[in-house]
């Protein structure tokens, strides 16, 4: 079984906040440890027209630079999504790929916004059958830290406590020791 890592959208417009701006160098130290077998970034875009702009009057992560993955970041993969999410079956056919023809039992997750993306993200994860393992020390949300709370008590309830880390990781035998004490 391969650990693959999903980063959600530590993109340059979500990363403005202090909320936020000390998420990056906290995943690139993670990626650059080496304890993932595949790195997979999720990009969010934007579009005129789309339910962010009509719904929500929000018009940000239109174009470049907002929508650009922050500099240092250097995923396997870069999946881009319209949608608070990323999966659905070609998402999973990629996972498969990545984890040599197999559906993976697990996915580690992190990034932004805690509450939003990585909130749906892990919902359908879990939802297709795959543990999705939140790493909570490599989340955030621009709405604060009120918001990031609430986006981990709505998953802790949604997924399972089981799925929320608060551990950093250090290396492979923390990966493992995470796996182990989720196996079902």
């Amino acid at each position: 079984m391969k650990n693959i890592l999903i980063v959600v959208d530590l993109q340059k417009g979500f990363i403005r906040y202090n909320q936020t701006k000390d998420l990056v160098q906290r995943i690139i130290k993670l990626i650059e440890s080496g304890v993932f077998d595949s790195i997979v970034a999720t990009r969010f875009l934007n579009h005129e027209g789309s339910q962010y702009i009509k719904f929500l009057n929000w018009h940000r992560l239109l174009d470049s630079p907002d929508i650009d993955l922050v500099d240092g970041l250097k995923p396997d993969r870069i999946v881009n999504k319209y949608i608070y999410t990323c999966v659905d079956d070609s998402f999973i056919n990629l996972l498969k790929e990545l984890n040599d023809g197999s559906t993976p039992t697990h996915i580690f997750l992190c990034g932004a916004d805690t509450d939003c993306c990585v909130l749906k993200t892990a919902t359908d994860l879990f939802e297709k059958g795959i543990m999705p393992i939140v790493l909570t020390a490599y989340c955030n949300s621009n709405g604060g830290p009120s918001s990031h709370e609430a986006g981990l008590l709505v998953m802790r309830r949604l997924i399972g406590k089981k799925s929320i880390v608060s551990d950093e990781i250090q290396s492979c035998d923390d990966l493992k020791k995470i796996i182990v004490e989720r196996q079902y």
